[in-house]
Parts: C-alpha cells; structure tokens; sequence
C-alpha cells in the first residue's frame, strides 16, 4: 500500500508498505525521503545510534485510498550512510482496517493461510 509520510503536515516522504506483522498490525518498508525530510528530526535511529526525537514531532502515515491511517506510531530508521536504506514502520493499525489494507496482499495471505 502506497502512504505518504507526514511530520507537521509536510510530506517527508513516501513508502510502499507490506504487511510485516499481521497478528501485531504492524506493516513496513523502505522509506523514499522527500526534500523536507531530516534524520536528525524524523528518524529515531540513524545508522545504529538512537537520536532522540521531539515529542512535538509526530510522524503520521497517509494513504490517498484510505486517508490517514488510525495506529499506535509510525518509527522511522535512517541507515542511508552505512546501507542506503531508510526504514518506516507503522505499528498497531487496528482490525478490520489491517485486513483492508493487506488482505489481497500475497504475505498477509501467507500468514493467515487458514484463515476463511
């Protein structure tokens, strides 16, 4: 599922997500910064080391089909230098909305093979 990254109503970025942890409602993928992102200010890690975020700065998750996504956090692990590769992970998206979003996906599927 396509989301845009917010942080303060700016787009920081946007991200494909996949179901990661369907019991969880958590769900993943690689972050593609946007001209307002800053790891100092959005990514919790970066590069291994932790880096204390604002509490002001929340980072919220948005889909152009649902809205904005109802969930517990939205964490964002910066390892551009050592990876290139920025992480977002949305974690507590409740159900029935998880299985909206993911049913149709082939790794929800897989998890909830005897499901139905």
């Amino acid at each position: 599922m396509k989301v845009d990254i917010l942080c303060e109503g700016k787009v920081i970025g946007s991200s494909n997500l996949d179901p990661v942890d369907p019991p969880m409602g958590v769900a993943g993928g690689l972050l593609v910064p946007a001209p307002d992102y800053d790891p100092r200010l959005h990514a919790y890690v970066i590069d291994g080391d932790d880096n204390k975020l604002s509490k002001s700065a929340e980072i919220l998750a948005r889909s152009d089909e649902y809205g904005m996504l109802v969930c517990a956090g939205v964490g964002i692990e910066d390892f551009n230098e050592t990876l290139q590769e920025i992480h977002v992970t949305v974690l507590g998206i409740a159900y029935p909305e998880y299985k909206t979003f993911f049913g149709a996906h082939a790794l929800y599927k897989a998890y909830w093979h005897n499901e139905d």
